[in-house]
């Protein structure tokens, strides 16, 4: 098409030399212009068909609940219907290849959790590079762990917990539900060995915590709020590097052990070459439905604190993890299978 309009061809003939500049010149401005409003033109039309939601979890989860709680709010303002579209197995890796694989138009999405910086640590080959073929849009909610003690253990913050677990060393041990990584982040920052000690669900994790079966336990502040407000468990910090919403009057972590993190989010990403004016409508789309009162509250409810940030900065958290959880896999000796 170009070739066409610049001359060349049967048309090229037909034009007098004298204007070829002036034709030229004006059908450069012509295309660049066409290019440049090739992309707001794009997002303008999404959505143009039925949304595919992909959740690389079963049905139930947390991210079930995120996903059924901004699905209506959003499918008032695109005027399209969202199919949820769950997909588990393998640490979320068989929905986010699917995802990855999929068209960039916008019409078939990602809702994946922080287990997406996991992948790169624990599995040796993924299908996909975490770093490109995924295109962070937004941040849909944040959930902050807490560590909490037992209450006949001597402590009520995190420098008196790394005083103790260095004058009992590896004498500790701290329950977690999914991936030990928190506590092995905490060993390393804190130059300690607290041992992880697994457990299937928040439930069972709770239970041996209040009966004095393990001193510590690190898990969502939903499954620990009501136990420490009852006083049977006693709150160290919480894992945010501010104060939690959900759990406001909690110490900071971070505070007494710094560079401390450990929180669940739950985020939306779309396929490798989604334009980046789409992203941005779609982001700019959930950010506005995450302020609306009723989802707000909601997402509180279940232990989620609505978050919406830009594209750039949830990729920029993407590559923290992904490189914080490299070397706490390193220094921990964890291998990749």
């Amino acid at each position: 098409m170009i070739e066409h309009v610049t001359g060349r061809g049967a048309v090229a003939a037909s034009v007098d030399p004298g204007s070829r500049s002036h034709l030229h010149s004006s059908a450069i401005g012509c295309v660049c212009g066409l290019l440049l409003a090739t992309g707001p033109a794009f997002a303008q039309a999404f959505p143009a068909k039925p949304i595919r939601l992909v959740i690389p979890f079963a049905v139930g989860g947390s991210s079930d609940a995120n996903a059924r709680i901004i699905m209506p709010a959003l499918t008032e303002r695109w005027k399209q219907q969202i199919v949820l579209d769950p997909r588990p197995g393998a640490g979320t890796v068989i929905g986010t290849d699917l995802v990855a694989k999929s068209a960039p138009d916008g019409h078939t999405l990602l809702l994946t959790s922080n287990l997406f910086t996991n992948a790169p640590i624990t599995y040796a080959k993924l299908p996909y590079d975490p770093h490109t073929d995924l295109v962070p849009i937004t941040l849909v909610t944040i959930s902050p762990h807490a560590i909490v003690a037992h209450p006949s253990l001597p402590v009520r913050n995190a420098r008196e917990l790394i005083a103790l677990a260095k004058a009992r060393p590896k004498q500790m041990n701290m329950g977690n539900t999914g991936s030990p990584l928190a506590t092995y982040n905490f060993n390393m920052l804190a130059k300690v060995s607290v041992e992880p000690i697994p457990y299937k669900g928040a439930g069972p994790l709770m239970t041996d915590l209040l009966g004095g079966h393990i001193p510590l336990a690190i898990a969502a502040i939903s499954s620990v709020q009501s136990a420490v407000k009852s006083g049977r468990a006693r709150i160290i910090g919480v894992g945010s590097l501010t104060p939690s919403v959900l759990f406001p009057e909690a110490p900071v972590i971070a505070d007494g052990l710094p560079g401390f993190e450990s929180v669940s989010w739950f985020g939306l990403m779309a396929p490798k070459g989604a334009a980046r004016e789409l992203v941005q409508r779609i982001r700019n789309d959930v950010a506005a439905v995450l302020q609306q009162p009723d989802v707000r509250q909601r997402m509180l409810e279940i232990g989620g604190e609505p978050v919406g940030n830009t594209p750039e900065e949830f990729e920029a958290r993407v590559r923290k993890e992904i490189a914080m959880w490299r070397q706490v896999a390193e220094v921990a000796n964890i291998k990749p299978q």
